[in-house]
């Protein structure tokens, strides 16, 4: 099974950047996934091992917020626009645990939260055509989950009272992936007797697509990840 990890970015190009030290700074972009249950659940009689999991995400966009007063009287402050495509394998085995998606120069402002798409994925293999995959075993046997469908996910806190203010400073943001409630999920679904091998080619297929017949679990899954995707200020 691969150690927990996430993320690697190629490249991201930044737009509304100041070359002036006192009027910006830098937000580093991290990402992670959480799991109390370490990719593995026992319970209910059914085991599930998650072992690969990629997302394909499109642009990425930290909005500013309209309430702070720099909003109307400087010309700098506007939302920042990181251009995608991206393409995350997130259990990659050499990759560290809270990865570094990249550090961006923005100017000083209050910003509320990050925008991002799932996307399709054009490149060619096994994400082609696809937003997400996620792979391993229910019971020893292999599973497949993925979807085809976009979906536009807003991020902030936690805690809603929280934004992030760049001040001249670095600040560092980190987007978590909670798998514990899909890992929950599965093992319900598994130890139902409700996933299955319908077509009989060794694999149980999860998808939006209705792999298998599993289209109902498969948008499930694919609103849990939407639902379970939050902006952390912590590694």
């Amino acid at each position: 099974m691969k150690k927990l990890s996430i993320l690697g970015l190629l490249a991201i190009m930044a737009s509304s950047c100041s070359d002036n030290a006192s009027t910006d700074g830098n937000v580093t972009l991290k990402a992670s996934a959480v799991s109390t249950t370490n990719m593995t659940s026992a319970r209910m009689a059914s085991t599930v091992i998650i072992t690969d999991f990629k997302i394909n995400i499109g642009n990425i966009k930290l909005e500013t917020d309209v309430e702070d007063d720099r909003f109307d009287t400087d010309s700098l402050h506007d939302d920042v626009k990181l251009v995608g495509p991206f393409l995350l394998d997130i259990l990659d085995p050499n990759k560290a645990l809270s990865q570094i998606i990249t550090t961006v120069n923005v100017p000083n402002a209050q910003y509320e939260e990050i925008k991002f798409k799932f996307e399709k994925s054009i490149q060619p293999g096994e994400m082609e055509g696809k937003t997400f995959l996620i792979k391993g075993t229910i019971d020893g046997k292999n599973f497949v989950v993925w979807s085809g469908k976009d979906a536009e996910l807003e991020m902030d806190f936690a805690d809603p009272t929280k934004d992030f203010t760049v001040n001249s400073n670095d600040v560092t943001l980190n987007i978590k992936i909670q798998l514990d409630a899909l890992i929950a999920k599965l093992t319900s679904l598994a130890s139902q007797n409700l996933l299955l091998d319908t077509d009989g080619d060794g694999v149980i297929e999860i998808s939006t697509d209705n792999d298998d017949g599993h289209h109902d679990f498969g948008e499930q899954i694919k609103s849990l990840l939407e639902q379970e995707t939050d902006l952390d200020d912590k590694d």
